[in-house]
């Protein structure tokens, strides 16, 4: 992505009818520590695709992944919160986003580029990693296997997060890629909150072992939104979308998918 030459490459050879730009430096925490680094692959990254597609005169539909991460502090009386809201991110990710974002809507109001944009709220399943889901579930089977001590090392527990699993997920960018408006954007989210204290609980209660939580502080970020929690109703008006799996049925997917990796 933080090469020109290599996506050009890449869209010529695919000739594409539909482009999922999902590619990332995705992580808040990382961001602080890399944020010229998340700007380039974010930002000029999405350039580039523009670019590339502009240059070769082709326009197939690009479905932008942003983030809920754009709309920055939310207070409890603001959720659930429409695409409408200010966006005032609190860190360079959150920042490269909204750059992302309007890029998309840029290169459709400028040049006719066929760009949805679609803001992800938090999204989990079996496999993830780097969320507190993931390190959740990692962190219990580990301990169920004898190669973690019986104790869980967690951040803060108090936010409240509008979790979707990745497989609601897909269906939702391949619903945006055929019904969605072209240079509009959507929230896709689940329209529920679930305090982090809460999920932990869920996914301690799904193992035999018996384990202590203990906060590092190592995992706590300098900035964490109290709530974050979408509306989903528009997207879900448009195209008929609505998440299937519930966090339980996530939660323990993820376990097992642990369990069962070698």
């Amino acid at each position: 992505m933080r090469k020109r030459s290599d996506v050009e490459a890449a869209i010529e050879a695919s000739k594409p009818e539909r482009i999922f730009h999902l590619a990332a430096q995705s992580f808040p925490t990382v961001s602080w520590e890399q944020p010229v680094e998340t700007f380039d692959v974010n930002v000029n990254g999405t350039i580039h695709v523009f670019e590339t597609l502009k240059k070769r005169k082709i326009n197939p539909v690009v479905v932008v992944a942003c983030s809920s991460a754009e709309y920055g502090f939310v207070t409890p009386d603001e959720v659930p919160v429409k695409e409408t809201h200010n966006l005032k991110p609190l860190h360079p990710y959150g920042v490269s986003k909204v750059a992302q974002d309007l890029l998309a809507y840029q290169y459709f109001k400028n040049f006719g580029l066929n760009a949805v944009r679609v803001r992800l709220f938090n999204t989990t399943g079996p496999g993830k990693t780097n969320d507190f889901c993931g390190d959740f579930t990692k962190q219990i089977v580990d301990i169920e296997k004898g190669s973690q001590k019986p104790v869980m090392l967690v951040g803060n527990l108090e936010p409240r997060r509008d979790v979707t699993d990745v497989r609601d997920m897909v269906e939702a960018f391949r619903l945006a890629a055929e019904k969605a408006d072209m240079g509009d954007v959507y929230n896709l989210c689940s329209s529920k909150a679930h305090r982090v204290r809460d999920v932990l609980d869920k996914a301690v209660s799904m193992s035999k072992a018996k384990i202590e939580v203990k906060v590092d502080p190592a995992k706590i970020r300098p900035t964490d939104e109290p709530i974050i929690m979408g509306d989903n109703s528009k997207f879900t008006k448009k195209t008929g979308w609505k998440p299937k799996i519930p966090i339980d049925k996530t939660l323990e997917d993820m376990l097992d998918y642990w369990r069962n990796k070698q």
